[in-house]
């Protein structure tokens, strides 16, 4: 009998190629049953992965189709062919794309609160729980992860057919590829629900912001609707100092204690290919967190000026 906050998974047998559209579908078995919960099969995460791209591209046309029928009149810039592309790539794709897969962490945030305690960073567990942290295989953080590697391939796509330049190409790399190791060989699932699933809804907002900048969205739209973009401001701010700057450094604490952890190790799983994957997540988790507070002072810079414009705006 289950306990209430636990979840009835009906296996999958990993060997059959499925798209998975459930968190139960990501509940494997072997052919026989026995063992499990094991990942999906490569070919089935590709499936699915092919299968998410392909909603992210109807989903920008049928933005771009709502945009021209109901939107146009709202204003000149809207009237715009190009505009409505851009609009329909930051809100169809990428605020919508990164939505979904943040509100999938959120849906798994029960996994990750016992290490948000004042205990938990005496690190008394760090022998035991570290371990199984790390390697434990949790059906919704694979999902999770490829719903943010699907996003990424399509973004990928995307930055190259917009030229968004060399830095976005190498983000989006470096991202799918960190999401990939989450899932092959399957490492630090539990810390992939926070770092590419709950963290991401900062960058939601960001997406729809993005929509008013001169020259990676609009010209010209925030002088039209400058309350939206006002409250997009806002939102973006206080989620990102709530997620990035209180909550993230708390989880790197912990996901670097318990890879130090595992990599003093020397058992049967600490395979070489795990070992590589972990001091890659490492570097990306640390220069990652560095980003964090280079951000943050870049949003108090810009906070400022945008202070002083709306300040002069109203003498």
């Amino acid at each position: 009998m289950c306990k209430p906050n636990e979840i009835k998974f009906k296996a999958t047998c990993r060997s059959k190629p499925t798209i998975l559209l459930t968190q139960s579908s990501y509940h494997c078995t072997d052919e026989k049953g026995e063992k499990g919960p094991l990942s999906p099969s490569k070919t089935s995460t590709f499936l699915t992965v092919g299968f998410f791209v392909l909603l992210l591209c109807v989903s920008e046309q049928l933005f771009i189709h709502f945009i021209k029928t109901y939107c146009a009149h709202l204003h000149p810039v809207m009237d715009v062919a190009r505009n409505q592309q851009v609009l329909a790539r930051h809100v169809g794709v990428d605020g919508l794309g990164i939505f979904l897969v943040s509100i999938l962490g959120m849906k798994n945030r029960h996994v990750l609160s016992h290490l948000l305690t004042f205990k938990s960073f005496k690190r008394s567990d760090s022998e035991t729980e570290g371990p199984k942290r790390i390697h434990t295989y949790l059906p919704g953080a694979h999902q999770v992860l490829l719903a943010f590697f699907a996003y990424q391939t399509k973004n990928m796509y995307d930055t190259i057919v917009w030229n968004d330049g060399i830095l976005f190409i190498l983000h989006h790399l470096f991202a799918g590829a960190t999401a990939w190791l989450g899932m092959y060989p399957g490492v630090a699932g539990v810390y992939g629900l926070f770092f590419m699933g709950i963290s991401e809804f900062p960058t939601c907002t960001l997406c729809l912001l993005a929509n008013f900048d001169p020259e990676l969205g609009i010209d010209g739209l925030g002088e039209a609707f400058p309350t939206i973009k006002a409250i997009l401001a806002v939102m973006f701010v206080t989620s990102f100092i709530a997620i990035r700057i209180i909550v993230w450094p708390a989880l790197t604490y912990h996901f670097w204690g318990d890879c130090l952890t595992v990599l003093k190790r020397d058992s049967v799983k600490e395979t070489n290919t795990v070992k590589i994957s972990l001091k890659v997540m490492m570097t990306s988790s640390a220069l990652l967190t560095l980003l964090q507070f280079i951000w943050l002072g870049q949003i108090v810079i810009e906070g400022k000026k945008e202070i002083v414009i709306f300040l002069a705006s109203q003498a």
